[in-house]
């Protein structure tokens, strides 16, 4: 990539959730006004159709100690969509932990670019990863979500891999989303959200393991029914003990100055895969651009389905242990802009990425302090393999680093490939030490951790 193609490729990154494209998310309606340029377009409960015919699969190339506290209600919206349609289904569950014969050849330690070849990284500026999902069920599969300011010459969407990487598909019509999970007991159950730009702002769900997606009627009736703008979605997060639980947070206001959101949002809930909604407001201050996390891990026996982490682009970051009922501040570092994630490690520790370093809790995210590093940098998310824990920043030439897990005192680096940009999200295959992780302008990479 040439320095003109680098130095766009950054202007893309920090505008990301602020500005910056043709194709935009539009703003809020103002009072009266209809839901612009939205996914409302697709109908009542439509489909996007498949989008694979354009992009056939060829060869690679080269899972989130403060003082103010707010109580404030929830309410709750929406009615009969067609999630159904996935509940008819029998789930698909194939527990195979065998990499392919065709899989990329990977050596310890060192990092494999594995991007879909159909994605001009290279020669088309402004083109950058974000969302990537492995599938619990089968560790071969990958998903991978690319953005674009020109999503046409970027070949933008998702993108599917059954071969761990060796070769790609464009599925759907999804345009950019930002996030995709995967039902840990069903391949063909996922959920993708989308916003910021493009024609395909919103929830989503697939019954076919990303072929389709449909929008449910309950979503789309938040709208009228909440008086919000809801199509704008920045970040998802899942209940580990229940995929029909959902959580949203927005990269765009819900309302105006004239509406009781003041140029704010909050936090969208269902417990019944998207079907219904809880509406939980914004404390006054919040702004927009958010991300969501649950502070639970059943395995570690710590937190539960109504403690969450909301992290803001200034305000800092707010706890709740009620669902949404009340909420207080627990630290004065917001998120990295674009996103934030957390890593519960084995100890119980919980690494939360940050605008200007990487944070760390003992007590669940009740209190948290900051963690000393060897780079500086905002980071977007920060992971782990189960006996380490990995991060790098967004921006700059920089290396990945290393901390056991159970210290997050002593880091070093963990292999001498330096990368442009850093991870937007990262997913680990535990049956083969296989960590992947999506780097913004640089691509989708691979790398066999022992």
């Amino acid at each position: 990539m040439n320095w003109l193609n680098k130095l766009n490729a950054l202007v893309a990154i920090a505008a990301i959730g602020c500005g910056g494209g043709a194709n935009e998310a539009k703003a809020p309606p103002e009072a009266g006004a209809g839901m612009p340029g939205s996914a409302s377009s697709a109908g009542s409960d439509s489909g996007v159709a498949g989008a694979s015919g354009s992009n056939a699969s060829g060869s690679a190339g080269s899972s989130r100690g403060g003082s103010p506290s707010g109580s404030m209600g929830g309410s709750a919206a929406g009615s009969v969509g067609l999630g159904s349609a996935c509940k008819g289904a029998t789930p698909v569950c194939l527990k195979n932990t065998t990499r392919p014969g065709n899989a990329p050849a990977l050596t310890t330690g060192a990092w494999l670019n594995i991007s879909p070849p159909q994605v001009p990284f290279a020669t088309v500026p402004n083109v950058f990863t974000q969302g990537l999902a492995t599938d619990p069920c089968d560790s071969s599969t990958l998903y991978l979500t690319i953005s674009a300011f020109d999503i046409v010459a970027a070949n933008a969407g998702i993108y599917k891999s059954v071969d761990a990487g060796s070769t790609w598909r464009h599925v759907s019509g999804l345009d950019e989303p930002i996030h995709i999970v995967v039902d840990p007991n069903d391949s063909n159950h996922l959920y993708a959200v989308d916003g910021v730009r493009g024609n395909s702002e919103g929830f989503w769900t697939s019954c076919d393991g990303g072929e389709s997606f449909y929008q449910t009627d309950g979503f789309k009736a938040l709208e009228k029914a909440e008086s919000l703008f809801q199509y704008d979605v920045y970040d998802i997060a899942v209940d580990p003990t229940d995929f029909n639980h959902i959580l949203l947070a927005h990269h765009g206001a819900w309302g105006w100055t004239d509406t009781k959101w003041n140029t704010s949002s909050g936090v969208l809930e269902s417990n019944d895969g998207g079907e219904n909604w809880i509406v939980h407001p914004p404390m006054d201050g919040w702004g927009t651009g958010h991300a969501i996390n649950f502070l639970y891990d059943p395995e570690l026996k710590i937190g539960d389905r109504n403690t969450w982490l909301l992290g803001t682009q200034g305000a800092g970051m707010y706890r709740t242990s009620d669902a949404g009922k009340t909420w207080k501040k627990v630290s004065e570092v917001g998120i990295q802009h674009g996103g934030g994630d957390i890593y519960y490690d084995k100890a119980g520790f919980v690494y939360a990425s940050a605008a200007s370093s990487i944070i760390m809790s003992k007590d669940n995210g009740a209190t948290f302090s900051p963690v000393t590093l060897p780079v500086n940098g905002g980071f977007n998310t920060v992971f782990g393999d189960g006996t380490s824990v990995f991060l790098a920043p967004d921006f700059g030439n920089s290396h990945y680093y290393t901390s056991p897990e159970g210290d997050g005192v002593s880091w070093q680096q963990f292999s001498a490939q330096t990368f442009g940009s850093g991870p937007f999200s990262m997913g680990f295959d535990s049956a083969n030490n296989v960590l992947y992780s999506a780097n913004w302008t640089d691509g989708m990479w691979a790398v066999k951790v022992r």
